[in-house]
């Protein structure tokens, strides 16, 4: 990748490329995105982390019926 020397070339390559790698003697030590990105990319881990906890909750039987759950709000919320 070419070298980048100021605000407005990153801004430009962020914009084409979506997300940019900056490294110091070959070590990754930066990564440069835009906003809209890094809400999704956050979005992203945040939806497979509730997925993983999930699957663990299931896999230790920390479940319920919904018929039960339902019964539960419709007598905490009126639901």
């Amino acid at each position: 990748m070419q070298q980048l020397t100021n605000l407005k070339e990153i801004e430009t390559a962020v914009n084409q490329y979506g997300e940019i790698v900056v490294s110091k003697n070959s070590k990754n030590n930066v990564v440069v995105m835009s906003m809209e990105e890094y809400k999704k990319k956050m979005l992203n881990e945040e939806i497979e982390k509730e997925i993983l906890e999930s699957e663990e909750d299931y896999n230790n039987g920390r479940v319920r019926k919904a018929e039960d759950v339902f019964k539960e709000w419709n007598l905490k919320y009126g639901i």
